[in-house]
């Protein structure tokens, strides 16, 4: 299913919705709704973008993702109706984050990939260093069979966003992918999203998550109508900001807690990204030897896909239930910040 093809996320006013693609944000948001097949028990479904410089030279977040119509209100009225009419996210330390957290009446952007763009691929490949023979395109694929059970038989708003303020932006095209096979990696029947801290609607006046400089992160309360087998939480984390003091380049705990006791702890950190050097023309090369998109990263690296990780959470039984993130944020220094995106979906068996 091509969702997009050769589009251009970018920022300007210029950026107008048409029938067939909606823009927002100033076009760093596109958006097209997609009619979905019914997905048997053994297929797999990829997501797929091709992503290259239109003129930004810079590494940025991108996001593909979802809106889910589950409930009363949805990501997409913030889009239509400005961020502030979704529910209020707060930590205690003076700022609103809306949108981010799951409600009984909203239900938070499902992301299906997180990806980030290389230093200037294609558009800035006129830069010659010696030895460096540079990539013309940036290709991002990822598994997402175990979204499965929210998109069989759905049509929904697929999403892609790249944060910039560059005119020229970044193309691209994103295709989603079904394929027949006998291997079932994923037996979820259940898809419950629970939080998503990317700020989507940047360009519109959504915070960034800096939620995790208070004890209390981000808490959210939810209730399942029903027992959930082999619970698992999918969990897409990847730390931003500051200079060489910032969280982007700080290793960090994460500290997934369930109904007040800590399921999973770890250090979400990236160390290859050398491995894709010849992706970043427009990286800039220092008198070490090293090049900017070389540097190790909190869990990305420019011109790479963050992988989800699966959290075992077991058996959990009808009725509510809380799910608390703790990351230890650095403190800002004059204009940085450190700022943490992270998205959680839980997935099980009924």
């Amino acid at each position: 299913m091509k969702v997009f093809e050769n589009e251009t996320i970018n920022f300007s006013d210029e950026s107008k919705s048409d029938e067939h693609i909606k823009r927002f944000a100033n076009g760093t948001i596109i958006l097209k709704k997609i009619k979905f097949p019914a997905i048997k028990e053994g297929e797999n479904i990829f997501t797929e973008i091709k992503q290259q410089s239109n003129g930004d030279a810079y590494d940025r977040t991108g996001t593909v993702f979802f809106i889910p119509q589950d409930k009363a209100s949805s990501f997409f009225d913030g889009l239509e109706k400005g961020v502030k009419t979704l529910p209020v996210y707060e930590n205690g330390n003076g700022k609103q984050y809306f949108g981010v957290a799951a409600t009984e009446n909203y239900s938070p952007a499902v992301e299906m990939m997180r990806f980030f763009t290389a230093f200037g691929i294609q558009k800035f490949n006129h830069i010659q260093l010696k030895g460096k023979d540079w990539q013309t395109i940036s290709p991002y694929r990822q598994d997402i069979t175990e979204l499965k059970p929210s998109l069989s038989e759905k049509e929904l708003w697929i999403g892609t966003f790249i944060g910039n303020y560059d005119k020229g932006g970044h193309k691209v095209s994103l295709e989603i992918t079904i394929h027949k096979s006998d291997q079932i990696v994923h037996k979820n029947n259940v898809v419950i999203p629970l939080f998503n801290t990317l700020n989507i609607m940047e360009m519109a006046g959504q915070d960034y998550s800096t939620m995790f400089d208070k004890d209390k992160g981000l808490f959210v309360e939810f209730t399942l109508k029903k027992d959930i087998k082999n619970a698992q939480l999918r969990y897409i984390t990847t730390g931003h900001g500051g200079w060489e003091n910032g969280d982007e380049f700080v290793p960090k705990t994460n500290s997934i807690f369930l109904d007040g006791k800590m399921a999973f702890s770890f250090i979400p950190w990236r160390s290859d990204c050398g491995s894709y050097r010849l992706y970043n023309p427009a990286s800039g090369n220092f008198p070490d030897g090293l090049s900017s998109s070389d540097l190790s990263r909190s869990n990305w690296c420019p011109g790479t896909v963050t992988n989800p990780n699966f959290i075992p959470l077991g058996d959990l039984k009808a009725g509510k239930h809380t799910i608390q993130i703790k990351i230890p944020q650095g403190a800002s220094e004059g204009t940085s910040f450190s700022s943490w995106n992270v998205s959680g979906v839980l997935l099980g068996y009924q």
